[in-house]
């Protein structure tokens, strides 16, 4: 027989700094280590996803010493920050063939409450925990921003 759970047990994060929250984790193995790309919640926050972008990295040889070089991409950096828009949502990362670093993600308003309303987006870097710089929204082959759905989450 289980022990029943305790109502005051709680889980803690396994590798993260314990006041760090990122939801909607997408790990990715770029050469020699694993990036964790994802949302950031505030700890005791109300909301949902309303801090920039952080993302950590750990050598695929040790799990065990996660990393972060500082903040990687700011919500104001995109324009539909100045409409309201100022969370970001469910980002995921791409190396392209030119051997840049690709972050796709949505934004939303409402207190990030009322989900993703697109266009999607898209900033480019060198690195894939460098620091990146908008490069535009992401467009349908006849050049309509692309919104219809979230392709990664």
């Amino acid at each position: 027989m289980t022990a029943p759970i305790r109502p005051d047990a709680v889980a803690v994060n396994p590798f993260l700094p314990l006041d760090v929250y990122i939801p909607d984790g997408e790990p990715h193995v770029f050469g020699d280590r694993v990036y964790l790309f994802g949302s950031h919640d505030d700890e005791n926050g109300d909301t949902y996803c309303p801090l920039d972008y952080e993302f950590y990295s750990a050598p695929v040889d040790d799990l065990s010493n996660w990393t972060s070089r500082g903040i990687n991409y700011r919500a104001a950096q995109d324009p539909q920050y100045a409409l309201g828009r100022t969370y970001l949502y469910a980002p995921d990362v791409v190396q392209g063939r030119d051997g840049r670093f690709y972050l796709y993600y949505g934004m939303a308003g409402e207190k990030g409450r009322k989900g993703y309303w697109g266009p999607l987006s898209v900033a480019v870097s060198d690195e894939p925990d460098g620091r990146y710089e908008y490069l535009g929204v992401v467009r349908n082959a006849d050049g309509t921003p692309f919104s219809e759905y979230v392709l990664f989450d």
